[in-house]
Formats: C-alpha cells, structure tokens, sequence
C-alpha cells in the first residue's frame, strides 16, 4: 500500500463553558498506581440556526489528569469559560442507565465504545457572571475584586492562592469545585508515592491565580500523564443545566 501508515489528529476547543466536574482521587489498581483526575463535563454552542439562531448546546467530557486534575478542581467553577487542545481515546466503556451499570441476563456488563478527550493544553477565560453576582453577595468575593491595585483585589488574590494551597481530604464530598468519587472495588488500595510520582511546577499555580484575579487574563498549563494506561472512566451520565453568564 502506498502513502503514509500514520494518521494526524488533533483536538482544539475554544469558547467551552464548565458544566460540572468530577474528581476521583489518586490511587493504586491492582499494583499500579493510577493518577487523580478530574473528569469535566462542558457546553459547547455551535453556531447554527437552531434554538432560534443561538447555536446548538452540546456537552462533551474532558479529563484532567494528575498535578493538573487538582488546580483543575479548585479552579473550574461552574461557568466558567476554557480553551483547549486534547488528545482522543477510545475505549470499551460500560452502559450506566438511571446511573447503575446495565448487566445481562448472563451476568455479562454490557459495553460499549466510548470516547474521552485528555487535556494536553488548558487557557482559562472569563467565569460566569452568576457566579460572581453569587460570591459577592454572599461575601465570598469582595465587589472590589477585579480593580487592580486595590486593597480587595489584593485581598481577592490572596483568597484564590490559599484555595490552591487547599489539599485533597477524602472525609469531605467535594474538592473545590468538584464532586468526589473515590474508587472502591477488587484490587483498589492506596496511592504508593513511592512507586510514581506526579509533579507540575509552581508557576501553573501561579498563573491560575493571576488568571482569575486578573479578567481577561488567561493561564496555561500542561496536563501531568497518568501512570497507568488503563482508558479513563467514564462518569454515569448526569443531568445538566447551562450555567448563565
């Protein structure tokens, strides 16, 4: 056969929206030790004359894995607006309806295949006006937040860099803004840190600090690879409402 025995693909989303999240924590499976990741469900508005000219709303799912995962949790609130490039995998995933996997007759878990995008690359836009009317109201937020050089910006910057400085705590239901699920089942245990060890510099911390206290502002960062190479999970379908903003 001639021409090239190798294909290119390449995943870019810009303009996504934040739906909902989910964050499985780290730990080992059968001896191996599985990264944490966040799974993140987004809107996306495709432009076409549907719903009276304002697009089509479609949600596609997203994982962050490792170091990533975490900043990821504390960060991507509901409606809040990303960018990025992913890689594609696709996998034999399990049929969830009502959220309980569907089993057959036999005992046989019926499967099917499923796709999931992984982050490569990640920029940060706006987060979503409800949200921040929501915060301000309820004293989360100072009004003051976003003007630069004022004492509650200052004050704001230093709320956003101690919710980095947050760490996993598997007694609570969530992780920032995420929902938490930890991994149960036959050879589920512990994370060894001795065995691998995941790491993202400080300054993707950084940078998504100064990203949310600064608008317009936008933070890169790299997804840390997991250390399995078992394909990612895929949450029970949940019901989702588009955040305003």
């Amino acid at each position: 056969m001639s021409g090239s025995a190798r294909s290119l693909e390449v995943h870019m989303f810009a303009g996504l929206r934040v739906a909902s999240t989910t964050y499985y924590p780290a730990h080992s499976k059968n001896g191996k030790n599985v990264s944490a990741r966040l799974v993140i469900n987004a809107f996306k508005n495709i432009a076409s004359s549907a719903n009276d000219g304002e697009g089509r709303n479609e949600v596609i799912q997203l994982t962050a894995w490792g170091k990533l995962a975490d900043i990821c949790a504390k960060s991507m609130s509901p409606g809040k607006e990303f960018n990025s490039t992913a890689d594609l995998h696709v996998y034999d995933g399990r049929v969830f309806h009502n959220q309980q996997p569907v089993t057959m007759a036999d005992g046989t878990v019926l499967t099917t295949k499923k796709q999931s995008y992984t982050i490569v690359r990640l920029t940060f836009g706006e987060e979503s006006n409800k949200l921040i009317a929501h915060e301000i109201q309820n004293n989360i937020r100072p009004a003051g937040w976003n003007q630069v050089g004022s004492a509650e910006h200052q004050a704001w910057v230093a709320t956003l860099k101690a919710r980095q400085a947050i760490q996993f705590d598997a007694k609570l239901p969530t992780f920032g803004y995420a929902r938490v699920i930890v991994p149960t089942g036959q050879g589920i245990g512990a994370y060894d840190p001795q065995l691998s060890q995941s790491n993202l510099a400080q300054s993707v911390e950084n940078a998504v600090v100064n990203a949310a206290a600064n608008p317009g502002a936008v933070a890169s960062a790299f997804s840390t690879p997991a250390e399995t190479t078992t394909p990612p999970a895929t949450a029970p379908a949940t019901a989702f409402s588009v955040p305003g903003v």
